[in-house]
């Protein structure tokens, strides 16, 4: 599985510093102590999910094929679920409706 972290990546109760030592560890697959993403659904059943990131590196999800985007990253799963409603409420400010595919298209 490939990684792909939004330019547009929401963040809470992270520094600056903080967050560019994570981007980097995400982006070299490296372990994460307490650290969730939110990213579209796997398998197109829903609109985001959130992972610990840690499980994203098992075999399992090694082996798939696909290419994950990384919509939202925080230090708990709560910080995590508020990234969610912040993502909802700026999609349907934005577009009008739960169009997180939208929210998040380059250009």
């Amino acid at each position: 599985m490939k990684f792909n972290i939004s330019k547009k990546v929401y963040s809470s109760e992270i520094t600056d510093k903080q967050f560019s030592k994570l981007l980097r560890r995400v982006s070299l697959k490296r372990p994460v102590k307490d650290l969730y993403v939110v990213t579209p659904p796997l398998y197109e059943a829903g609109i985001m999910e959130i992972y610990n990131y840690n499980e994203l590196l098992q075999p399992f999800y090694r082996k798939q094929k696909q290419r994950l985007d990384i919509y939202g990253i925080a230090k708990s799963r709560d910080a995590a679920k508020q990234i969610v409603c912040d993502i909802l409420e700026d999609a349907y400010r934005e577009l009008g409706g739960p169009d997180i595919k939208g929210l998040f298209a380059d250009g």
